[in-house]
């Protein structure tokens, strides 16, 4: 099976079972007692019956087991997947045998993930012709977010008369990162951390579009005339281009206040505020504020920085956050900063603003798509 980002690598199956079930055993005590009345009522006709039944049987076998040799098989992940919506999983079988075609396959997958959870995935092959290949997609929502492992994943028919059950088993697992569930907080939560994050200030360590001066170079082809430095350029007979410093942002810290323990069982309360806090960022960033996080029961402390996407450059951290041992870090304050915001009971000192998870339908504009 394949990987995520990766081309479609079929694979042969790694055990393959023949399965008694209850349609089977009817259908063999049937037959029997056909038998058993034929022998003592020596009825050429229950005799006939009770050949053609046991016939059914042998061509039923040959026929499940033969459809199957040549099966290979792949998954293919999604890009990007979100907890509490559904996501595609595509599922591709190829027939390698040269003259029987497959019918009626299942596509039987498990999806594991955190907190002991197991969720099964369900689709249906209604051919796989000889030489050729099929693909079938299916939708999974998952609960939670984490890391998910998918696989092992069996296929299953009972062609073509539903008395002979045969499986292949593929034990390759493929691995799949599900983000928190997205929300959107309504207007004027953040309060005055709302304004614009650019308050005048120049931020020295990188050259911009702001107005303090950066760094003095010679004239290249291309600047503006208005850059020039006229007087820089006549002390040293040459022109010379003026750059300009990068406007300083807001810089604000989001603090997580959850224990490890909730976070690593998904508690809801835990889960709120891995949600709250990704909104949070998400709107800091689209004001153009700097963005850091720090989990204290984790570990985590990244210094507040300006991301270039939608999201804050630690969106991917909140996915697996609580899954992993907290680091050993020194103990240390938040940084300077233009604002604390704490999600949780608000027990982070200086803190500006507090949003309680447990009221976190009346932070977010729309409610969650699973409610």
């Amino acid at each position: 099976m394949s990987t995520l980002g990766r081309q479609l690598e079929l694979h042969a199956p790694d055990a393959r079972r023949d399965h008694i079930h209850l349609v089977a055993i009817l259908y063999v005590g049937a037959t029997f007692m056909l038998l058993l009345g034929a022998m003592s009522s020596q009825n050429n006709l229950l005799f006939a019956t009770v050949g053609l039944a046991l016939a059914a049987v042998i061509v039923s076998g040959f026929v499940a087991g033969s459809s199957m040799m040549g099966l290979r098989f792949a998954r293919r992940l999604p890009v990007k997947a979100e907890a509490g919506k559904p996501a595609k999983v595509v599922y591709h079988t190829c027939n390698r045998n040269r003259i029987i075609s497959a019918f009626a396959l299942r596509v039987l997958d498990v999806a594991s993930g955190p907190a002991g959870t197991d969720l099964p995935i369900r689709a249906g092959i209604d051919r796989v012709p000889a030489r050729g290949e099929s693909w079938v997609e299916a939708f999974v929502e998952f609960p939670h977010r984490g890391r998910w492992t998918l696989g092992p994943g069996r296929l299953l028919t009972m062609f073509p008369f539903g008395i002979s059950k045969k499986s292949m088993r593929f034990n390759r697992e493929d691995a799949l990162i599900v983000m928190p569930e997205s929300v959107e907080l309504r207007h004027d939560i953040l309060g005055p951390l709302e304004s614009a994050g650019d308050e005048g200030r120049a931020d020295f360590r990188r050259k911009g579009g702001g107005a303090e001066l950066y760094n003095l170079r010679e004239y290249q082809r291309g600047d503006p005339v208005s850059s020039i430095a006229w007087q820089a350029s006549a002390r040293w007979r040459k022109l010379i281009s003026r750059e300009v410093a990068a406007p300083q942002t807001k810089r604000v810290w989001v603090v997580i206040e959850a224990s490890l323990e909730d976070l690593h069982n998904r508690e809801e309360t835990a889960e709120a505020s891995v949600r709250l806090a990704l909104a949070v960022g998400k709107r800091l960033n689209e004001h153009g504020i700097a963005s850091g996080i720090s989990v204290p029961s984790c570990g985590v402390y990244i210094q507040p920085d300006h991301a270039d996407n939608t999201f804050p450059m630690w969106a991917n951290l909140l996915a697996t956050l609580g899954d992993e041992p907290p680091k050993k870090l020194s103990p240390r304050g938040l940084t300077m900063s233009d604002g604390v915001i704490a999600v949780g009971p608000g027990t982070t000192q200086a803190s500006s603003i507090v949003l309680n998870p447990a009221r976190e339908q009346s932070y977010i504009r729309d409610k969650r798509a699973n409610t």
